[in-house]
This record gives structure tokens, C-alpha cells and sequence, in this order.
């Protein structure tokens, strides 16, 4: 008898396979859930194999920084990388890489990508390897929701918390086609961290195996912490974590020891990179923690001498929380930049414009929550409910990780992915309470009239009918977000139409420029000319010189000469310099526009904030259009190609445009036209060079 036939015989013949049905219904949903996820983020790939947005830009530099260097040195090679200054960024500084970015991402990369090039022979380079594996990363995301799941709700909550993770708008957004960003890996870090963490202290006594998943999950939180700013909340998490558990668990020893180990490896990991290096000792994220370790260390030397009652807990609690608030006062803690404060109070966002510029900081609103869970919170709520009804540690770190990505999600919409993962446990909770109260032979819905066997099917087969109706319009908005092109093809606005634009101005500066040049554009345009344009920029998107920004938005709205005078003290070398401006113009009718969408003539008013201008001189809040003063005395008013006129519209006057080249044409005396993109669309490219 071969070896198939034996595996799927029995020992009286062929009677049943050894594979349970159970088993192969697991193996069919985790494949579906890895497919699934998989598909949904390759949708993107329609519009132009392209890495997305414009940090992964800057990653794909980095990370092929390192490969070129092993390439060209060997082993050797990949300490280049630590000594690295780009001086094609934030011109005539520089940019130390490693001190100012998160290294372990770039160093992640390049070794999965030699790994898989040397030893798995694929054959494939770095950019392609770059823009697919997010949607890897994505798939493995939502496999790690589902073994989350199951970890604190048991299997049928995992499938479910999985499958929901699968088609969830800001995980999405985030782990998609082409994009080589800081979130998706750490993301996955940390949700196998909280996995690991809770299987080694649900045991009431230590061992060798717990000890290596307390381990195994402080590697992984100390590389998060090396790939993503926003891998604190991991950490902070943890420790409100740690903090709540001292209140219901039977053992503190299981729980100091495990923390204990986990912290030594996150610290040691993290401080592998200059950033965040030693500072993250003080991190006031990993003070939470400290917190939990000294209050369950407290807890643990009473527990030695009598039994230990809530008033000892609350008293651990608060005389470690004052020596942490002690250590603060005392400034042993680290401080947090302006981005991270704004995340911890709201309210600070509005003093720091470059922060409140950028779209994605933006608070969320109820709008968006509904939109992008909308059921599930109502499933949510119920699985609440029914966890506080008998709390156990597992189930209750759930809703933990709700209430703190709910508060995080709502001071930057950005951050709306770390409810992703609760929500859709919580919601997977909820959906098996439910069909497990309407299902049961003691369910309180079971109907005691004639018929009642009948009667009942019908209740549950409405109620199955209508739950797949709700949960089809929920999954729908996905649709939304997967179905979209690269930012590259859409000059990163809303509009759904592909452009070549920005692919063919990047190759006219790379192209038809001298080496020696420096492009002055707007921040959000810097990694993509950094990177594609292989020409040097004064700011970008890392945004590490506010001062350096604000002159160069105080360049934008001055006049021709004040203009001049000021890219001089920008650029004090003698360099070939040109300025480089992008618009958005929708035709309404023909040689008639309206204009705005994501170009300059959308984000000048910024420009006014960041440079402290007075915003009133060139933006006309009653009509939310530019002055006239804009328009005529500043030198990208001038530069834009349009000129305002006044229109009917059915009972109304409103400001519509013609098209109409300003400046830079011949006898110009400051600028000259180089190239503007064909504007066969609804965007355009236009750069001039400076007359110095």
C-alpha cells in the first residue's frame, strides 16, 4: 500500500481519512482569508505596477542602498548604510539616514530580498520585490488577527475577526499594492507580540516554553520599535495590559517575570538602531510598563505576607505611577515630538501647522468610524457586554486594545488601523454570541407555539439573511479604497483618472537635467524627485526642517526679486536651480476651468501658515478662492497657468478660469519654461529654471 493511500485510509480499509473534517474546514477558511486578503490588495495593480504614496519612495531608496552596498562589499557592505549622509536631500545639509529614519525596515527589506534572490533564486529585482511584498505582509496580517482571535475568543471568533481584517478600508489603505511603508511589518509585529505575550502568562507557572514566547515577543516589539514611530502604542499597550491584569490574575511571579523578559529583549532590539537607539530606555511609552513591573513587584512581596486585597493592588498601582510621575518631573523621561503629542492631546494639533497640513493627521469622525465598521460596532458593543459579564484576562485585553485605538484613531485618522484588529476580534466575539444564543436548544428565542420547529428555522434564517445583507454593505467600502490608483499615476489627489504626468516630468528632470541641479518644489514632492528624478532637493517629505520649509513657502508667495533673493540663500553654491509647481484644473467647458484637488493652488494657503504669513492676503475665505493679490504680486500665482474671471452659474457669480501662461516664457528675466506635462488630463507639471 503506498503512503497516500495509508494517510487517508483507515486501518479496516477505506473507510474515512484521517483528516477530520474540522481540520479541513480550518485549513479552507485560513486559505480563503490569506486569498482573500491577497486579492483585495493586488487590485491596485491595474493602474501601473508602481509603489504607492510617497514615503515608500524613500524606503525603496534606503533599503536599496544596503542591497547595492552588499552587492558591491559584501558582508561588510551593510554597515555603509550607518555612515551613510545623503547629500541629494535637504541640499546643501544633507541627511544623516540612519539617525533620522527607522533603519529596520530598510534592513528587513534587504535581507528578505537577498534571502529570496540567493537562496530562493527568484529572479526578480528589488523594485518589483518591493511594490508585492506589502501584499504578503497584508495577507500574513490578517492570518495573525485570526490566531489573536482565537487566542482570546477560540477558533470561530479567529475565522471571523480574520475574514473581517481581510476587507477592513484602513488596513487597506495601509498594507496595499506597492506600499513599502513602515506600517504594514511593524503592524504584524505587534499583533504576533500581543499573541505570544498572552500564551505566556495565561500559565500558572513558568517554563522554558512561556520564556521563550516572552522572548521571542520582546524581538519583535523591539523591531517594530525600529521600523515604525507608531509602534509605542504596542508598547504602551502592553503595559495598560500588564497594569489591568494585576487586578484579576492569580499569580503576580507569571506576570512580573514574563514582562520582565520581554522589556530586557524589546530595550535591547530597539537600541540595535540610531533610531530609536539608547533614548528608547525613556521612552515614556516603555514607562507604562515600568509601571506594571514595579507594581507587580510590589504586589509579589506582599503576597509573600498575607493575602492581597484590592486596596494593596490600587496602593502598588499608585506608588508606582508616582515614582514614574516623579522620574517625569524630574525629566528622566523622554520628551515626545509635536507629531506624537498630538496624538496624546488632540488639542495641541492646531499649534503646529506642518502636522495639521498633512491630510492623513486629521481627526476622524463619526462619519468615518460608521463608514468603515459599521455593524461591527453594534457586534462590538455586544461582545462587551458579554466579556465584563465574567471577565477573564484574554477576553478583556480586547477590549483594552479597543478603548486605546479608539482614543489614538481619533486624534489622527491615520491611526484608525490599530482599531482595525480589536474591533474585528471584539465583532467576531459578538457575531459566535449571537449565533450561538439563536442556535441552542436552550436559546430564549425558541418558540413553545404549534410549529415552533418551523417558526424558529424562519426567525434564524431572517436573521442569517439579514446579517450577510448588513455585512455585504459593509465590505462594500472596501471597494473604495482597494479599487484606487497609485498616488504617482493620480498625482496623489482624489481623482480616480490616470495620468503619466508626474512618470513623464520625473524623466525629463533624471533625463535632461545636469547632475549638479537642485529642484525646489514643494515638501510633498521630494522623495519622488529624490528618488525617480535622481536630482537633489532642498525639502521633502520627511519634514526635518520646518524653518527650512517655511522659507521655502515664504519663496512661493513673494515676488519675482524677494523670490530670487531667497533661493540664493537656499542655494548658496552656484548650481543649475529650477522650480518645480503642480496644478489641478478640471474643463467645465471648453477653455473654461475650475481649478483645485491636490495641486499648489490647493495647498498655498499652508504655505501662508508654515511661513507665519498673513493668510487674508492671498486666500479669500468668504469664496475659498485666491486674491487677486495672489494671483498677481506672488511669484506662484504667477507661475500657475491660470487666470481668474468671473462667471454665471444658474442664480450665482463664481470664479472660474482660464488657462493662461504668466511667466517663463522668452525675455522672462527671473524664470524660464522648461517643461510643462502635456495636460491631457486634469493635472499638470510645470518647471522653470531660476535665472541666477
Amino acid at each position: 500500500m503506498s503512503a497516500i493511500t495509508k494517510l487517508f485510509t483507515a486501518k479496516k480499509g477505506l473507510t474515512r481519512p484521517f483528516l477530520k473534517r474540522e481540520k479541513i474546514l480550518l485549513i479552507y477558511s485560513l486559505t480563503l482569508i490569506f486569498v482573500l486578503a491577497v486579492g483585495v490588495r493586488l487590485l491596485t495593480a491595474q493602474y501601473g505596477f508602481y509603489i504607492n504614496e510617497f514615503d515608500p519612495y524613500f524606503q525603496y531608496m534606503s533599503t536599496e542602498y544596503i542591497v547595492k552596498s552588499f552587492d558591491k562589499n559584501g558582508f561588510a557592505g551593510i554597515f555603509d548604510y550607518f555612515n551613510w549622509i545623503d547629500k541629494m536631500a535637504w541640499y546643501p545639509e544633507g541627511r544623516d539616514v540612519a539617525s533620522t529614519s527607522f533603519s529596520g525596515l530598510h534592513y528587513l527589506g534587504a535581507f528578505l530580498y537577498l534571502f529570496s534572490r540567493n537562496v530562493l533564486q527568484l529572479n526578480i529585482s528589488l523594485y518589483d520585490f518591493l511594490v508585492l511584498l506589502p501584499v504578503v505582509i497584508g495577507g500574513l496580517i490578517s492570518l495573525a488577527i485570526y490566531f489573536l482571535g482565537k487566542e482570546i475568543g477560540g477558533e470561530a471568533v479567529g475565522i471571523f475577526a480574520g475574514l473581517l481584517s481581510t476587507l477592513s478600508p484602513p488596513l487597506i489603505s495601509r498594507d496595499s499594492f506597492g506600499w513599502w511603508d513602515t506600517e504594514p511589518l511593524a503592524y504584524l509585529f505587534g499583533i504576533v507580540v500581543f499573541i505570544l505575550f498572552l500564551r505566556a502568562v495565561e500559565k500558572e507557572d513558568i517554563s522554558i516554553k512561556s520564556l521563550v514566547e516572552a522572548s521571542v515577543a520582546g524581538i519583535l516589539l523591539g523591531l517594530s520599535m525600529t521600523i515604525w514611530g507608531g509602534s509605542m502604542y504596542f508598547v504602551g499597550t502592553l503595559g495598560i495590559l500588564v497594569l489591568a491584569s494585576l487586578f484579576f490574575v492569580k499569580s503576580y511571579k507569571v506576570f512580573f517575570e514574563h514582562t520582565i523578559v520581554l522589556t530586557i529583549w524589546n530595550l535591547l532590539v530597539s537600541m540595535i538602531f540610531k533610531k530609536p537607539g539608547y533614548m528608547v530606555i525613556v521612552n515614556p511609552a516603555n514607562l507604562i510598563i515600568y509601571i506594571g513591573i514595579v507594581s507587580c513587584f510590589l504586589l509579589m512581596l506582599k503576597e509573600e505576607r498575607k493575602e492581597i486585597k484590592i486596596e494593596d493592588k490600587i496602593y502598588s498601582v499608585l506608588m508606582a505611577a508616582l515614582i514614574g510621575l516623579t522620574l517625569v518631573s524630574f525629566g528622566a523621561v523622554g520628551k515626545l515630538t509635536q507629531r506624537y503629542l498630538s496624538v496624546i492631546f488632540p488639542f495641541e494639533l492646531s499649534q503646529e501647522p506642518i502636522v495639521e497640513s498633512v491630510a492623513e493627521h486629521a481627526s476622524s469622525t463619526a462619519v468615518e468610524y460608521f463608514t468603515f465598521f459599521s455593524i461591527i460596532l453594534f457586534f462590538s458593543g455586544l461582545s462587551i457586554y458579554y466579556i465584563l459579564k465574567n471577565i477573564e484576562i484574554k477576553k478583556f485585553s480586547a477590549i483594552i486594545f479597543a478603548i486605546t485605538a479608539l482614543y489614538f484613531a481619533a486624534s489622527f485618522g491615520r491611526l484608525m488601523i490599530y482599531l482595525t484588529f480589536s474591533l474585528a476580534i471584539l465583532g467576531g466575539i459578538g457575531i459566535i454570541v449571537i449565533i450561538r444564543t439563536l442556535f441552542s436548544k436552550s436559546s430564549k428565542f425558541s418558540l413553545k407555539k404549534k410549529g415552533s420547529e418551523t417558526n424558529n428555522t424562519s426567525f434564524k434564517l431572517v436573521f442569517i439573511a439579514f446579517f450577510l445583507i448588513v455585512m455585504i454593505f459593509n465590505c462594500s467600502v472596501w471597494i473604495r479604497y482597494a479599487d484606487q490608483p497609485v498616488s504617482l499615476v493620480t498625482g496623489s489627489t482624489a481623482f480616480k483618472i490616470t495620468s503619466n504626468d508626474w512618470i513623464e516630468a520625473l524623466s525629463f528632470i533624471r533625463e535632461k537635467t545636469p547632475e549638479d541641479s537642485v529642484i525646489i518644489s514643494w515638501w510633498d514632492y521630494g522623495y519622488w524627485i529624490r528618488t525617480m528624478g535622481n536630482r537633489t532637493t532642498l525639502v521633502d517629505n520627511a519634514t526635518l526642517n520646518t524653518t527650512k520649509i517655511a522659507l521655502v513657502g515664504k519663496m512661493f508667495l513673494s515676488d519675482e526679486e524677494e523670490a530670487i533673493k531667497i533661493i540664493k540663500e537656499l542655494v548658496p553654491e552656484k548650481k543649475n536651480v529650477y522650480v518645480l509647481v503642480f496644478t489641478v484644473g478640471q474643463q467645465i467647458q471648453q477653455g473654461v476651468y475650475w481649478i483645485g484637488g491636490g495641486g499648489e493652488e490647493s495647498k498655498f494657503p499652508w504655505m501662508a501658515k508654515i511661513a507665519r504669513l498673513d493668510e487674508k492676503m492671498y486666500y479669500n475665505e468668504s469664496n475659498n478662492q485666491p486674491t487677486e493679490y495672489f494671483w498677481e504680486k506672488t511669484v506662484l500665482g504667477k507661475m500657475l497657468p491660470w487666470f481668474p474671471t468671473q462667471a454665471q452659474y444658474g442664480n450665482q457669480i463664481i470664479t472660474v478660469y482660464y488657462y493662461y501662461q504668466k511667466i517663463g516664457e522668452t525675455g522672462d528675466p527671473y524664470f524660464e519654461l522648461v517643461y510643462k506635462s502635456p495636460f491631457n488630463s486634469y493635472l499638470q507639471v510645470l518647471i522653470y529654471k531660476v535665472k541666477l
